[in-house]
């Protein structure tokens, strides 16, 4: 049964991992170019949104780190090491 936990642990972690780097490529990353927008935006307004994005991806690696140091400390199958 403590197997199960930690296997179901490992899975948690990992898709916790895959999911921050979905939300990071998927998102923030295809709308951090001009051609994604509305040719009408503002320089000002899309400056604003590029800040607000490089926000968003900074910690979204801030995330991915804290994931990736979880996996590293409970083992790829949730044991500790």
């Amino acid at each position: 049964m403590a197997d199960q936990k930690q296997d179901t642990l490992a899975n948690f972690l990992t898709s916790a991992l895959d999911m921050e780097d979905e939300i990071s490529s998927s998102v923030y990353k295809d709308y951090i170019g001009a051609k994604n927008w509305p040719k009408s935006l503002k320089p000002e307004a899309f400056q604003e949104i590029r800040e607000y994005l490089t926000i968003l991806i900074e910690d979204t690696r801030r995330h991915r780190k804290i994931i990736a140091g979880l996996i590293k400390q409970h083992g790829q199958n949730g044991k500790s090491e």
